[in-house]
């Protein structure tokens, strides 16, 4: 990620409109560059997701959980058994919890473990479309700008064909001469 983003820091107090400002100066910049790198797209998704969360009030240590690369967001089955109690109580509690726990992990494993392979399915799948969706917004207003610039262009070349028929307009109306 570039410098720009740096001094953005989750939790802290982030004016949105000054990030899209600075996203659609990016993107003007880039542009008229003619240059996006998929560093550059994943830059611009990342300032989405930021722009996402700020929006949705979530928590900035979950975010930074959600956004981080060894997955520590996602549910794990295997539980450390802890109590909150001190004492013989505790000691009481936990052996319990360890002598039902392989009973309850028959009922509970599978579905604990398929709800974390579904988490991570759809971290992923919003995060590509993510992706996707500011790599078609660049497309889409760089289509845009040709657009204009052939319209641009059709204007003035229709102008030019009006002005080219009057004057063969204009020839043809003068007389003829004869010899």
């Amino acid at each position: 990620m570039s410098d720009d983003w740096k001094d953005f820091e989750i939790g802290a107090d982030i004016d949105v409109t000054e990030i899209m400002n600075r996203i659609r100066e990016r993107i003007a910049q880039k542009q008229r560059e003619g240059v996006y790198s998929e560093e550059s797209i994943a830059e611009l998704a990342d300032a989405k997701i930021l722009q996402f969360a700020e929006e949705a009030d979530i928590d900035s240590v979950l975010l930074d959980r959600l956004r981080s690369p060894d997955h520590s967001w996602n549910i794990n089955p295997s539980y450390i058994i802890t109590s909150h109690r001190s004492g013989w109580k505790a000691n009481l509690v936990i052996l319990t919890k360890k002598l039902v726990r392989p009973v309850i992990k028959l009922y509970t494993d599978h579905i604990v473990g398929r709800q974390a392979q579904i988490n991570l399915y759809f971290a992923h799948l919003i995060h590509n479309l993510v992706r996707e969706i500011t790599r078609l917004q660049i497309d889409f207003s760089g289509t845009k700008h040709q657009l204009e610039r052939i319209e641009r262009e059709k204007a003035y070349l229709e102008q030019r064909l009006k002005t080219l028929e009057s004057m063969v307009q204009f020839k043809d109306e003068e007389p003829r001469r004869t010899e």
